[in-house]
């Protein structure tokens, strides 16, 4: 669960910079009652960052399967050879 801390506690950076490498997940920065900014710990940062991307891979495969399966595909080996000849590899 991310914990809330406002812009005022930056001032001591030390304790925020302990308080965020403590922190299981994202430590969020409000300014006015209002979220400001996040802040992460390098590590956590890849991890969303890799989430991220295998999602997208994820959707990406999916859908591609989903052109094969309604017929709006071709074989991988068909694709291959035809690039070849176009491009004369």
């Amino acid at each position: 669960m991310p914990i809330a801390v406002p812009v005022r506690d930056l001032k001591d950076t030390a304790r925020f910079c302990k308080t965020v490498r403590e922190s299981d997940g994202a430590v969020i920065v409000t300014r006015n009652g209002y979220d400001e900014f996040v802040a992460l710990t390098p590590e956590r940062y890849h991890e969303y960052e890799m989430a991220l991307r295998r999602q997208a891979l994820y959707e990406s495969v999916d859908a591609a399967e989903g052109r094969l399966a309604s017929g709006q595909g071709i074989e991988g080996r068909s694709a291959l050879a035809e690039i070849r000849a176009r491009h004369g590899l």
